[in-house]
Order: structure tokens, then C-alpha cells, then sequence
């Protein structure tokens, strides 16, 4: 199973940890990995139109660490449970990203976790417009791939990295995210 052997791999190594955490908001995501007879799959969303952050944007189920969570990991199956209906119980939880940030203001703490295929989501429209599924197959094409210089004007030096899929942009911390995992589990090279 290729689930073990991502396992493996976020086991053996340290997720690396943002320097001065306390400055920014701690948010948690899960990346959900699903294992198809075609191909691996990754569980996306579309948030919510009508979302104070980041609206509209294609993102990973998650969000705000809240006093209550037991830490990043809990956050991350809660809201993942709120937003689209996944069962924690049914997670599988393969190990830590290294945490990056979103816009100027959260750092997230990203888990990867392999669910059932298929699976029924519950779609919280308060929060979510769209879940989709991605084949990691098709996300490892370098030209799905594109590398945008940030505005010279802007306080960040890294790139914007951007995925395109089926009509849609995978861009930002998601895309991010979704490019670390794809060197780490797959050997992607951008």
C-alpha cells in the first residue's frame, strides 16, 4: 500500500517547526489521502463565498486551533469532521508537514491522514462550497505546475506556487502544502 509507505517516510523524518510561532494564528489542516484501484487521490475543498479569510479559495479541511483542541491534530480532524463530514475515527493518520503559513497572519500545522475510498461527505455549506478529489497522478505533471514571483512590493521573497486542476487553481498555503507533500512522498521536482 502506498499509505504505509508514505507512513514511513513522515514518520522517519522531523517536521520542521515555523522560528517565532507566537506572532502569528495556529491553524491545522488535514490532508486527505485516498487510495483508489486508478491512483492515489487528495481530498481538496472550495471555501465558503461568504468566509472572512480566504474565501472562495480551494483549500484542505481545517482551521483555527482552538483553546479547547488538544493541540494541531485535534484541530485538524474537528474541523475536518465540521467542514465536509469526515469521521475521525476514520482517519488514518500518516504523520506531520512541516507547518507554513497563510497570507501574513496563521501558521498551519498540516497532518496527513488516508480515508476510506469512497467516501460520503457532508458538506458544511457555512463553511465549504465544493469538495473534490484530485489524482496525485495528475498533480505530478510539471506542466500542472507554475512558479509565480510575488510582487516586488511584498514583504515575502518565497514564490507563489500554483497547481491547476480540472479548471481550478490550487495556489497559496494549499499549494504549498500540497508541494511538500509531493517531494516528500513522490520525489516532485519543481
Amino acid at each position: 500500500m502506498v499509505a504505509d509507505r508514505i507512513g514511513r517516510i513522515l514518520q522517519a523524518r522531523a517536521a520542521e517547526k515555523w522560528p517565532d510561532p507566537e506572532s502569528y494564528k495556529a491553524a491545522a489542516v488535514l490532508v486527505p489521502l485516498q487510495e483508489t484501484d486508478a491512483g492515489e487521490r487528495l481530498v481538496l475543498t472550495r471555501r465558503a463565498a461568504h468566509l472572512n479569510h480566504h474565501q472562495g479559495q480551494i483549500a484542505f479541511p481545517g482551521g483555527k486551533i482552538d483553546p479547547e483542541d488538544a493541540g494541531p491534530l485535534a484541530a485538524a480532524l474537528r474541523e475536518s469532521q465540521e467542514e465536509i463530514g469526515i469521521n475521525p475515527a476514520d482517519v488514518r493518520v500518516l504523520g506531520q508537514l512541516d507547518q507554513v503559513t497563510a497570507a501574513y497572519s496563521f501558521l498551519i500545522t498540516p497532518f496527513v491522514g488516508v480515508i476510506p475510498h469512497p467516501y460520503s461527505f457532508v458538506v458544511n455549506r457555512d463553511e465549504t462550497d465544493e469538495v473534490f478529489t484530485v489524482p496525485v497522478a495528475d498533480l505530478l505533471h510539471q506542466a500542472r505546475f507554475e512558479i509565480e514571483p510575488r510582487p516586488q512590493n511584498s514583504p515575502r521573497r518565497d514564490p507563489i506556487y500554483h497547481f491547476h486542476y480540472d479548471g481550478r487553481d490550487i495556489w497559496g498555503a494549499t499549494a504549498r502544502i500540497v508541494k511538500q507533500f509531493l517531494e516528500i512522498a513522490y520525489g516532485f521536482k519543481s
